[in-house]
């Protein structure tokens, strides 16, 4: 049985409201479709946490670029079609990472001196890892901080957070991950 909620999130109408900035449409939306998309997402790259997190930047890029994005099918296509990108494009990365870690990084086997060492990139590894184990909204302020170079104003105008909050959350963060990695600093 179709749903008039069901079909509302299908119909061009919702994408304009988003458009125009309609939080509580952009979180309905989210909140419809956030769990299939992690469950197709997770279906990929077989971790829950890392589908959160990329169906999570999904949305929060949705909500960026809501303006100028162009959609030419369903915005629930569209969303379907952009996880399974996502996913694919952290499945590659992460081969790529993982090639460097064996050794054969360079294909035709050459030793790239200004290229991390193997004690390096496994540090890395451990970062990446510490973040993935942040609580979802520490990993969001975070990540949009120190990976997306956004301020603390931006972040707060993008989630939806006031200024303070933001800077609690990076704080939480930051000492999670210093307690998390405190080997790895001399």
């Amino acid at each position: 049985m179709t749903s008039a909620y069901h079909i509302a999130h299908h119909s061009p109408e919702w994408f304009d409201r988003i458009r125009r900035g309609d939080e509580a449409a952009f979180e309905a939306l989210f909140r419809a479709l956030a769990p299939g998309l992690c469950a197709l997402v997770t279906r990929y790259v077989r971790t829950p946490a890392v589908a959160e997190e990329l169906v999570q930047e999904l949305f929060l890029d949705l909500w960026m670029r809501r303006e100028s994005l162009v959609v030419r099918e369903s915005l629930t296509a569209y969303l379907h079609a952009a996880a399974r990108h996502r996913a694919l494009n952290h499945l590659a990365r992460e081969r790529r990472l993982h090639r460097w870690t064996e050794g054969d990084g360079r294909p035709d086997g050459d030793a790239d001196p200004g290229a991390p060492g193997e004690s390096a990139l496994l540090d890395a590894l451990e970062l990446q890892d510490a973040i993935a184990a942040l609580p979802a909204r520490c990993r969001l302020v975070f990540t949009l901080s120190r990976q997306q170079d956004l301020t603390y104003g931006e972040i707060a105008a993008a989630l939806g957070l006031s200024v303070k909050t933001v800077e609690t959350q990076m704080g939480r963060a930051l000492r999670a991950l210093r307690d998390r990695l405190r080997h790895l600093v001399p």
